[in-house]
């Protein structure tokens, strides 16, 4: 996030300074003047480069969130160059590691994390709006990715591309609510194999599955 004024080294020491002081606590009890003991600034400093407390949460954890999903970008390289390479084992190993490291997130020791993330995002108009964009760059190219997969034989031609993209990728967020259910036991790699038998074509010359692992979905332990 690069909202506000300038985005030289004084800003971006804030904004890590922050960071690191809302992953040891909730945005709630997070203080300036700790930020700027631990940014090594003044308070007025901090409002120069900022018009709020909330602006400033709201680009830490925007920050933050960028970081945690750096390699789901990686990933989405890698499947957008197999296309162009027609190289379909590439792209659903791509695929099928973004959708596994997506429901991972959920095994860090707080599991309402991205939540709470994207709740303190949404505080801030200016910030949420560059957000948003953001994400939606990042989605319209798995759309794109998804549709030129079709025409090669890869993908279920009849699949709606909106809702798959849609549902796996929002569902994700939301399984925090899962997390620690009696009930419901998946694990990121029970999540993977669905996605991809769900939305890959599979021919009468295909004699192994989509992935390489199996995943126990009745395992507690490994649950997300």
């Amino acid at each position: 996030m690069t909202v506000g004024k300038g985005v030289g080294g004084t800003r971006r020491r804030i904004i890590e300074s922050t960071e690191a002081l809302l992953a040891q606590r909730g945005s709630n009890d997070l203080h300036l003047a700790d930020v700027a003991e631990k940014a090594k600034v003044g308070l007025q400093t901090i409002y120069y480069h900022f018009d709020s407390r909330t602006q400033l949460i709201a680009e830490a954890q925007a920050s933050t969130y960028f970081r945690l999903i750096g390699p789901l970008h990686e990933y989405l390289t890698t499947a957008e160059k197999s296309i162009v390479d027609r190289d379909e084992a590439t792209f659903w190993k791509a695929l099928g590691e973004n959708v596994m490291l997506a429901w991972s997130y959920g095994k860090a020791d707080d599991q309402w994390q991205i939540t709470k993330l994207l709740i303190d995002i949404w505080a801030d108009d200016r910030t949420r709006t560059e957000f948003r964009a953001g994400l939606e760059v990042q989605v319209e190219r798995w759309i794109k990715a998804i549709d030129a997969a079709k025409p090669l034989g890869w993908i279920k031609p009849d699949l709606d591309t909106y809702a798959l993209v849609t549902s796996c990728w929002a569902a994700s967020i939301g399984q925090a609510i899962f997390v620690n259910s009696e009930k419901i036991h998946y694990t990121p790699e029970s999540i993977r194999d669905f996605f991809v038998n769900f939305a890959r074509v599979v021919r009468e010359t295909d004699n192994v599955g989509p992935t390489e692992t199996s995943s126990d979905p009745t395992n507690p332990g490994e649950m997300l």
